[in-house]
């Protein structure tokens, strides 16, 4: 059994890869938002060739020699480049004549591989020269940068509008709106700092105050019932009296050391 590749010419040329990269705009909740699409403008391909692959086995009968050919598929010339035989034949033609020859499909495969490489290392050549490639790569790698810089800016300021900002080769579209991003990224920081070393030195005194009235109880003498509306009264006297919600006064700081020294003690 052997496989034979028989090159065929087709009667029209294949359109390729899009020519440009281009930037287009929508609106999203009153923003403007910086996309892209590749444009409707392909390249041609000239080469119409395209290739029969087959494979053919010889037996004898009656004393005679004869031949059986099998039908695997046609692929077009750049169809050897961008696409296996896999993508190309449907997986249950190949079971199916793998039952009927006795072999597996693996070996179907490589038969077909063995015979298809070295025009596939022929097609990469010339392919890899021309203006289309070329073309397709400086795209690929411009869409990779534009990935690479949306990811860390999502990191960074816990954004996901880049697209907002920047248009995928990087252009800054929008500086008000991103500097909008970095002034509530700036305040999220600072609230953030507010609250680690309000919280910090709120642990720090929690058994070392001066309010013996409000120290820790070995034991609370709360049921559960009472510890619900406790619960309830914590959360309300928290949201009210939060130094976020206050500007960070000192009376409300030291309220809300107050109310969580009262929740310890009521233990909710």
């Amino acid at each position: 059994m052997y496989c034979v590749i028989q090159e065929i010419e087709r009667k029209t040329e294949d359109l390729g890869s899009p020519k440009e990269l281009e930037v287009y705009t929508w609106s999203f909740c009153g923003e403007t938002v910086y996309d892209y699409r590749h444009s409707s403008e392909k390249f041609q391909r000239p080469i119409k060739k395209a290739y029969k692959i087959s494979l053919h086995k010889s037996y004898r009968e009656n004393g005679k020699v004869k031949k059986k050919q099998y039908s695997i598929t046609t692929m077009g010339y750049y169809d050897i480049y961008e696409f296996a035989v896999e993508d190309c034949v449907h997986s249950g033609k190949i079971k199916d004549l793998a039952a009927e020859l006795g072999v597996t499909e693996e070996y179907i495969y490589n038969l077909i591989y063995k015979k298809l490489n070295p025009l596939y290392e022929q097609i990469k050549e010339e392919y890899e020269q021309t203006e289309e490639y070329k073309t397709s790569r400086k795209h690929s790698e411009i869409i990779r940068k534009y990935n690479e810089a949306k990811i860390k800016f999502e990191q960074k300021y816990n954004s996901m509008k880049f697209n907002r900002c920047y248009d995928v080769f990087l252009n800054l579209r929008n500086k008000d709106f991103l500097d909008q991003i970095k002034k509530e990224y700036k305040q999220q920081q600072q609230s953030y700092e507010n609250y680690r070393s309000y919280y910090s030195d709120n642990y720090s005194n929690h058994n070392y105050n001066n309010y013996s009235s409000y120290q820790v109880n070995s034991k609370s003498n709360y049921n559960d019932e009472d510890k619900k509306i406790l619960k309830k009264m914590y959360k309300k006297l928290a949201m009210e009296f939060h130094p976020d919600r206050n500007n960070n006064s000192e009376e409300s700081q030291r309220a809300m050391q107050i109310i969580n020294n009262l929740k310890d003690e009521w233990e909710v």
